[in-house]
């Protein structure tokens, strides 16, 4: 039995009743195809009410190519041609973020090139060269004879890594290494300079002959922030902690400043231990890993942080601190200031993320942008209202024509993302691809401003004159105020991320 036997075209509307002369009822407007029996009538209906798929968005989007035109045929009563301003910038605005996904790279370069030895790393992008673990381990060492160490063992890796990239890779990468092998150089020498300085004897003492010359191999006094083993790393912690617990023994309860200060003491002492203790750890995984590509948010999740300068203070204050040294508001809640330090915690802890893997920030921003821009909508059509006042036209117009120029930017941005991604596949198989995609972009970037004049004297009509200066006056009040919504999606999305 046939599938048209099995569900027989109704005669009378499923929704109304009324009967049927076509494939809508002329008194309630509901098709005859039931989307429950037919597969592929469903899977139609799911993209016609999302994208109304009977041509208006071609034409929409092609006569939005022409300024104004779109917006200037709707406000004139030609509507059933063109899609509706607020669901096309959300198509555009929602699928234009979604691509910019995955062709952004924030810290995700296509010709940077991670290398891990035993000795540390080295990561290379073009010519900007980073020595990681490999500076480090020169500027901890405790005397000359171990940056000599260091060094040579440093550019032996270097010079191996560079003998196995092929000639004439693209991306500059032997370059890069023999950038980094020169900076090894640059940096022993500079390590090899301090520790003489710090064994150095006064020059007249020594020429009396009151103090033995100095001696350039000896080594300088061992501290928490070059402990050079964990156990010499908890030895220094609990010589530097003692004194300071004795301390405490002998504070009255009144003593509230002076046990503050104390506790703060040891903080510093742990807060510095355990950063050493993660560098430690890192270099050891390094060192037992072998060349393996590492990335150091991962390390720094599974070991621990190990960057040491990275407290956050405001005005010169005191090191913030949720705890002990909040940020306080004075004459707000105290529910408030509790929920302002919260975010300063998050958005601190989230740099710490973002310096080791920018693409988190990159993700949380984008995802941020189309609701920043839905809220941008109604501000620029409030300013088209109060620059064209006496024009007749309803704030609801003004927001037509704000809707359909946002859904220009945001076609626009797609087509540079779409450039970003194509430039990033084709140039490394073709360089003169990125000229050429170079200009695309800087030809959408200028294109946008003289769009959105044409546009405004299109659908306005007022002269030339007129026209440039209340574009002026809409220009600079609504980059103010974008000005300050990037802002603060820039801090949401570092809190948020």
């Amino acid at each position: 039995m046939s599938a048209s036997n099995d569900h027989a075209t109704p005669t009378h509307c499923e929704n109304c009743a009324a009967p049927l002369q076509g494939h809508y009822c002329h008194a309630c407007g509901q098709s005859i195809v039931n989307p429950l029996r037919h597969a592929g009538h469903a899977l139609e209906e799911v993209f016609e009410s999302f994208w109304h798929l009977d041509g208006r968005i071609f034409r929409t989007l092609r006569d939005l190519l022409s300024p104004g035109l779109v917006a200037a045929n709707y406000l004139a009563g030609h509507r059933v041609r063109y899609v509706p301003p607020l669901r096309l910038f959300v198509i555009l605005s929602v699928v234009t973020f979604f691509i910019a996904q995955f062709t952004v790279h924030i810290g995700e370069g296509q010709n940077e090139e991670l290398y891990k030895g035993k000795s540390g790393a080295l990561v290379i992008n073009g010519k900007n060269v980073q020595l990681g673990r490999l500076g480090d381990r020169i500027s901890s060492a405790r005397s000359v004879p171990e940056v000599e160490a260091a060094r040579a063992e440093a550019l032996k890796e270097l010079n191996n890594v560079r003998d196995k990239i092929p000639k004439g890779i693209p991306g500059g990468a032997r370059e890069g290494v023999e950038v980094g092998m020169r900076k090894v150089n640059e940096a022993a020498d500079e390590r090899v300079a301090e520790l003489r300085e710090k064994t150095r004897p006064d020059a007249a003492a020594e020429a009396a002959g009151i103090v033995a010359p100095a001696n350039e191999n000896a080594e300088i006094p061992a501290t928490i922030e070059n402990a050079a083993t964990l156990a010499e790393l908890e030895r220094l912690r609990d010589e530097r902690i003692k004194p300071l617990r004795a301390e405490r023994a002998g504070l009255a309860p009144k003593d509230t400043r002076a046990l503050a200060r104390n506790s703060n003491a040891i903080r510093d002492i742990n807060r510095n231990a355990g950063c050493r203790a993660a560098q430690l750890q890192i270099d050891h995984a390094v060192a037992t890993e072998g060349a393996l590509k590492r990335k150091a948010a991962v390390d720094a999740e599974i070991y621990g942080d190990g960057e040491c300068d990275s407290e956050l203070t405001f005005f010169g204050n005191a090191p913030w601190d949720e705890e002990t040294n909040p940020v306080v508001m004075t004459g707000a809640p105290e529910f408030v200031n509790r929920w302002i330090n919260r975010q300063i915690a998050r958005g601190h802890a989230n740099a710490k993320r973002m310096s080791k893997d920018p693409s988190l920030y990159k993700h949380a921003l984008l995802s941020s942008v189309p609701s920043a821009l839905f809220l941008l909508v109604p501000v620029f059509a409030l300013l088209l209202k109060l620059t064209y006042l006496g024009s007749g036209r309803g704030y609801l117009e003004h927001l037509v024509v704000a809707l359909y120029s946002h859904a220009y930017l945001c076609l626009s941005l797609l087509a540079m993302f779409l450039m970003f991604g194509l430039d990033s596949a084709i140039s490394a198989h073709w360089p003169g691809f990125g000229w050429i995609a170079g200009l695309i972009e800087a030809a959408l970037w200028v294109w946008m401003p003289i769009y959105l004049l044409l546009m405004q004297k299109r659908v306005y009509r007022n002269g030339w004159l007129v026209t440039l200066l209340r574009y002026t006056v809409i220009g600079g009040c609504y980059f103010f105020l974008m000005s300050i919504a990037v802002l603060s999606l820039m801090v949401a999305s570092l809190v948020r991320m």
